[in-house]
């Protein structure tokens, strides 16, 4: 069957131009020519296949069937996106209440700032830590980049909050190369069962910021409160230390809970609350007489104090943290032997690396965040919203 069209008279054309045969759009073996066309064309748009198309036949519906079969113009290289899985549940070390504050640390470094030493200039980076329970923070100075740097900072640290039981970094060298050698020391040195007790170091995956959240968004709030204190360019090391020491008890002062207008009401929890006993402007909570203020009594007044700070931690703050940002996933779970490509916001796309999943590590909820990929250069361990499955098997056409 063929179509009587208005250009019969026209010269140096064929019968099948001048009368093209008729096919249904809705036809298995149409769409195959249609899909056929499409990829001669290498995967042009829609109106370039219609085009193509009507050089030789007649195809009812033609635009309908070319734009809304997906199937048949999807190019899983191009168009395929990262799986999303669903916010997980907080791990373990932000919900340890009644626990020293930076028992569970999270440690960052940004920089360089600049400081002036005599009539020259030297780089210097700042190392924050922050408790991943109370929110608080400590400030260091770094000289370098170098693990010996990151060591000394953790030791000062130390000496001034206490050791740490857990560490959470990302993968810098320098933080990679502290871990070790702390790992190291703790061997070498440490005898004793009590001693054996090392820092726990461990590190997010590569190439997921978004998973160190907890310390990235502090980082933002110390380099706000900078620029609006540091008012040179070059400031001296003494300065620098001391605006450190300013914006530290700032963000330390900044309140974890909801601030309420009610002139009755406690003042809101804040991380100065675990460190000082207080937010440092105000008196300390509650009455106490001379008999609670004697030497006897004196520990029952700090740990009555402290209580009453985690009890509103459990009550104020916690309630917080049950928000899921993500509830539902999005996109198919990762599976051994899956082919996929590592995305990387730094190169083109066609140019991502290429692997295969070789393995993967379900949360305690039984969905996979992480995965290894196996590619020419080794395996790398990346987060699933960084890696795009390919489909290898054939387009299946509605």
């Amino acid at each position: 069957m063929r179509i009587k069209t208005r250009i019969g008279r026209a010269d140096d054309l064929t019968e099948m131009q001048k009368h093209p045969p008729i096919l249904s759009g809705d036809h298995h073996i149409t769409r195959l020519y249609i899909e056929h066309t499409h990829r001669q064309l290498h995967h042009a748009g829609a109106e370039a296949t219609i085009n193509e198309c009507r050089q030789r036949y007649y195809i009812t519906r033609i635009r309908t069937v070319t734009r809304y079969n997906k199937a048949v113009y999807s190019v899983p290289n191009k168009e395929s996106v990262p799986a999303s899985p669903p916010t997980g549940d907080h791990l373990s070390n932000r919900l340890a209440h009644h626990r020293r504050p930076f028992t569970y640390t999270g440690i960052d470094y940004f920089g360089p700032l600049t400081v002036k030493i005599g009539r020259t200039t030297n780089k210097r980076y700042v190392v924050l830590f922050t408790c991943l329970t109370t929110r608080a923070i400590h400030l260091e100075i770094a000289a370098s980049l170098e693990t010996s740097s990151a060591i000394m900072a953790l030791k000062r640290m130390i000496a001034r909050r206490g050791c740490p039981t857990e560490i959470w970094s990302d993968n810098g060298t320098n933080l990679r190369g502290a871990a070790r050698e702390l790992h190291n020391i703790f061997n070498e040195n440490m005898k004793t069962e009590a001693n054996l007790k090392t820092i726990r170091w461990r590190f997010i995956p590569p190439g997921a910021p978004f998973m160190g959240g907890a310390w990235e968004r502090l980082i933002r709030s110390v380099k706000n409160s900078l620029n609006t204190v540091l008012l040179t360019k070059n400031p001296t090391e003494e300065v620098l230390n001391t605006l450190l020491a300013e914006v530290e008890y700032t963000v330390n002062n900044r309140p974890l809970t909801y601030v309420t207008t009610d002139p009755e009401a406690p003042e809101s929890l804040t991380p100065n609350h675990f460190l000082l006993g207080g937010s440092a402007a105000a008196p300390a909570p509650g009455t106490f007489n001379e008999s609670d203020l004697n030497s006897r009594a004196q520990w029952r007044v700090s740990q009555q104090l402290a209580d009453m700070f985690w009890s509103r931690w459990l009550r104020e703050y916690l309630p917080e943290l049950q928000h899921r940002r993500e509830p539902h996933g999005r996109g198919e779970a990762l599976k051994i032997g899956d082919v996929v490509l590592i995305a990387d916001n730094t190169l083109p796309r066609n140019t991502w690396p290429r692997g295969v999943i070789t393995a993967v590590y379900p949360g305690t909820d039984g969905v996979t965040r992480v995965a290894d990929v196996q590619t020419k250069n080794g395996v790398l361990r990346r987060p699933t919203k960084k890696i795009v499955v390919i489909p290898t098997g054939p387009a299946v056409l509605p």
